[in-house]
């Protein structure tokens, strides 16, 4: 990676891992650790540090994705991490692929799924609330330092909204969402996938009934939970708290309509991941 210039995303670091993210420019800066001029910044490569006036040594990061989007301006609760990685991987993500995603939010989502695109396919990001709509925008654009190519934004209510587009992938992130499962099927070309993020069991067991009645099979629901490990040179214990439920994920398949009543897998993640342990019949282990 090459060294920080002007106007570059810098994440500051103190020893005890507090972080603060700024633009490098012709400023001072300061927090209770003491100040620093961020124009001392420009020609430093990452991992090196800068002393502040206090005598508090910072070190110097360009910042990852997650960085950003604990940082980014937001009105709205945004997808964790942990949640964030799944949807994008058991969505199946690749360069070239065509997404509907519903609830832009403040962009999180958006910002993972444009990355897992790497610059190629289409996102059609549809949101109901114009102030949210701008929001991720302003906080994608400043992400990637330009507007994505990529990327299109549609402020509409998903429940009336007619694409002329079959997308590969779509992604659900709504209050309810069964109410958009019949709209969104005639959007999803066969055999593409439906991820949906809700944070409650009723709101799982409604969507699970509309995608039955709408042509998807192959349905998964599950959650995954965070806990933390302190490890140093005497113990190793895990951190009295966790990042524990933030929401259920459900994955679904588009199937065809000659098929009759869509497959509903009976024992959820596991039939989804496949078995890896069971001998002969197995996938590697």
């Amino acid at each position: 990676m090459s060294k920080f210039e002007l106007n570059d995303w810098v994440l500051l670091t103190s020893q005890k891992g507090k972080n603060w993210l700024v633009r490098v420019e012709d400023a001072p800066y300061s927090s209770h650790l003491g100040g620093i001029q961020l124009r001392d910044v420009i020609g430093k490569e990452e991992g090196d540090w800068l002393m502040t006036s206090k005598g508090a040594r910072l070190m110097l990061f360009r910042p990852s994705l997650q960085d950003y989007i604990f940082a980014m301006k937001r009105r709205t609760q945004i997808i964790y991490p942990k949640d964030l990685s799944a949807m994008i991987f058991y969505g199946d993500i690749y360069p070239g692929c065509v997404v509907i995603e519903t609830g832009i939010g403040s962009g999180a989502l958006s910002l993972a799924l444009l990355r897992a695109m790497c610059g190629g396919g289409k996102l059609i990001s549809i949101e109901k609330r114009a102030e949210f709509a701008s929001d991720a925008r302003e906080n994608i654009t400043r992400f990637f330092g330009a507007p994505v190519e990529n990327h299109e934004i549609i402020v509409a209510d998903i429940q009336n909204a007619c694409l002329s587009v079959q997308a590969d992938r779509i992604f659900v992130d709504l209050p309810e969402p069964w109410q958009a499962v019949g709209n969104l099927s005639s959007m999803l070309r066969m055999g593409g996938l439906l991820v949906s993020l809700s944070p409650n069991v009723g709101q799982i067991q409604l969507t699970q009934r509309q995608l039955l009645a709408n042509g998807f099979g192959d349905i998964v629901h599950f959650e995954l939970l965070r806990r933390d490990w302190k490890v140093d040179r005497l113990r190793a214990r895990p951190f009295d708290r966790m990042v524990a439920h933030t929401g259920f994920i459900t994955v679904a398949k588009r199937v065809s309509a000659d098929r009759g009543e869509p497959v509903e897998s009976d024992s959820g993640t596991e039939d989804f991941a496949g078995s890896v342990e069971e001998g002969e019949d197995g996938v590697g282990c």
